[in-house]
């Protein structure tokens, strides 16, 4: 790996996601990290090593020539170290720039490929039984492992892509864009909250119970995969690069409204102006 004095890390990993997904990758960044390898070549330049009996020469004169010669290697190399240190950071800072510039294109290029495995992943969900728990499904019964076997190869591929799209959010500063819930949030979006919607509960009732088993599920990832695929409320959607954090304000928004609600079985007209209120924002 590409080693920076500077950190470099996050975008050197999602330069490596970019290029195993077979995404492009600018020539530019390509040169900046060929240009590190000048850098890194030149602040490790050596001197010569220090003389043996072997090197001593034959005459004073000799011994005056190669002292003069080694001199000058010395002062190459340091002269080396010095100016290649220096190239190190503004390198590695352009570089990060140009990597965290190119990521928000590469997390949209992942969505075709999360969709078509989506569509895959609600047809087996369709053959299984409605309790997605492992420790109650019938692994003796064909009609289980098979459609079983097909979502957790899906759940797999999908799996990677979400690591996918973390790894290129972190390199574009966007990590932790949807705080407690942002790995839900990177995938899924709730409802917009309506008026009647808080009035009926449907946060509480619904989308909250949803969102727990999201959370419970997240040692048993090809259930979890299956009860979003499943869920009448969450919709599965890889988000685009700063969607995660307006995927989180609609939970907000939600929030807010509900507060204004109160716990009232109806509430009042004041409480339905208030809730309409908050929902405009």
């Amino acid at each position: 790996m590409i080693s920076f004095d500077h950190d470099t890390g996050k975008a050197q990993a999602a330069v490596t996601a970019a290029r195993r997904r077979g995404l492009g990758v600018p020539e530019e960044i390509d040169h900046v990290a060929g240009m590190h390898q000048v850098a890194v070549d030149a602040a490790h330049m050596a001197p010569p090593e220090r003389p043996t009996r072997d090197d001593v020469p034959a005459t004073p004169e000799e011994l005056q020539a190669l002292i003069t010669e080694r001199a000058h290697a010395h002062r190459i190399a340091l002269a080396h170290q010095a100016v290649g240190a220096d190239f190190l950071e503004p390198i590695a800072r352009r570089y990060n720039q140009l990597v965290a510039a190119q990521a928000p294109g590469w997390i949209r290029a992942l969505q075709p490929e999360f969709n078509g495995l989506v569509k895959q992943l609600r047809a087996q969900a369709k053959k299984l039984p409605a309790n997605l728990d492992k420790t109650w499904l019938d692994w003796n019964d064909p009609a289980v492992t098979g459609p079983w076997e097909k979502a957790e190869g899906i759940a797999f591929q999908l799996d990677q892509i979400v690591s996918d799209r973390k790894v290129m959010a972190r390199a574009a500063d966007l990590q932790g864009e949807g705080g407690r819930d942002s790995d839900l949030y990177a995938v899924a979006r709730l409802p917009v909250p309506t008026e009647q919607g808080v009035v009926d509960h449907v946060m509480r009732n619904h989308i909250s119970p949803e969102i727990q088993q999201w959370r419970e599920l997240r040692h048993q990832p090809v259930s979890r995969w299956l009860q979003l695929a499943r869920s009448q409320h969450l919709t599965i959607e890889l988000a685009t690069p700063d969607e995660v954090r307006a995927r989180a304000a609609v939970r907000d928004l939600w929030v807010e409204a509900i507060a204004e609600r109160g716990v009232a079985p109806e509430p009042s007209a004041r409480s339905r102006k208030a809730i309409a209120t908050a929902l405009r924002g």
